[in-house]
């Protein structure tokens, strides 16, 4: 009877041990890499963005695009709530890399505008050819919004192409058991 009760024991605590550590796992990868569209974002203006994956040459150089804005001959924004219910602080910083392509040579310079919750905190004209990169401590931010204002109303500008649109999560908290 003691025989059974201790191996009954054993068998429980070895499943609770598997349970937790299994629980464990899935929290710390929880906190992974998000890319800026898998939030909830919405759309304002007559452009479009669109999540997609594509290669596009920028500066004689090939990118992989995550995400395009598209402003057609006036703007686009995307606005996002990058902060998860329940929580106070989630992102520590949001990652932009973005471009024009090479081959849209006759399009009009585009303005690319940043905001977070509401406040412009960067903007730059780029032309076909360029990129720009930047990073932004986004700690206490519930939202970012990225705006594409074409600068010649009477002509189409070319799409803005993001390589990387990243927020990434504070570190998971250290091992306690370790």
């Amino acid at each position: 009877m003691q025989k059974t009760k201790l191996i009954s024991q054993l068998l429980v605590g070895g499943l609770l041990s598997f349970v937790l550590a299994t629980l464990g796992n899935q929290a710390v990868q929880a906190r992974r890499t998000v890319s800026l569209p898998e939030t909830k974002c919405v759309s304002t203006g007559p452009g479009r963005w669109r999540p997609y994956k594509s290669d596009v040459a920028v500066g004689r150089a090939v990118y992989t695009s995550r995400l395009s804005l598209a402003p057609g001959n006036a703007f686009v924004s995307m606005t996002c709530r990058i902060m998860p219910e329940g929580y106070d602080t989630y992102f520590q910083t949001l990652n932009l890399e973005y471009g024009m392509r090479d081959n849209d040579s006759g399009s009009p310079p585009t303005t690319v505008n940043i905001y977070l919750d509401g406040q412009r905190k960067h903007s730059r004209t780029i032309a076909p050819g360029q990129k720009d990169s930047m990073s932004f401590d986004v700690t206490n931010v519930n939202n970012v919004a990225i705006e594409t204002i074409c600068s010649n109303r009477s002509q189409y500008c070319g799409r803005v192409y993001f390589f990387q649109a990243a927020l990434v999560p504070f570190p998971p908290p250290p091992d306690e058991s370790k």
